[in-house]
């Protein structure tokens, strides 16, 4: 599935994957974070196949270890992008605020 020709078949096979990940652990998200936990699951998928295959230690400990890493990682975007998202709301607020005090019909 690697070779260049298989690509476009390898993300669909890898969308249809993450999806019925989600899908089976319960996802019934119907707005753009349908995408965005796909696409997060995807990616932490493929990445923890290239680890597996390095990963030397019985039980696959590394492997595991690198997952949890991955979720935690996501975990913590995500958060930031809430953050970023409040403060920016805050800051388009108090501008409308301000216009308005101006007298600015917004």
């Amino acid at each position: 599935m690697s070779l260049l020709a298989n690509i476009p078949v390898s993300l669909t096979e890898l969308h249809a994957l993450a999806s019925d990940i989600l899908t089976l652990s319960g996802d019934d998200a119907v707005d753009a974070t349908w995408y965005t936990r796909r696409l997060a699951v995807s990616a932490i998928y493929a990445s923890a196949e290239v680890v597996m295959t390095r990963d030397p230690t019985p039980d696959l400990v590394e492997l595991a270890a690198f997952v949890e890493r991955r979720f935690e990682d996501r975990k913590t975007l995500t958060d930031k992008i809430t953050g970023i998202g409040q403060c920016a709301g805050f800051g388009w607020n108090t501008a409308i605020g301000l216009g308005r005090s101006w007298g600015l019909k917004i």
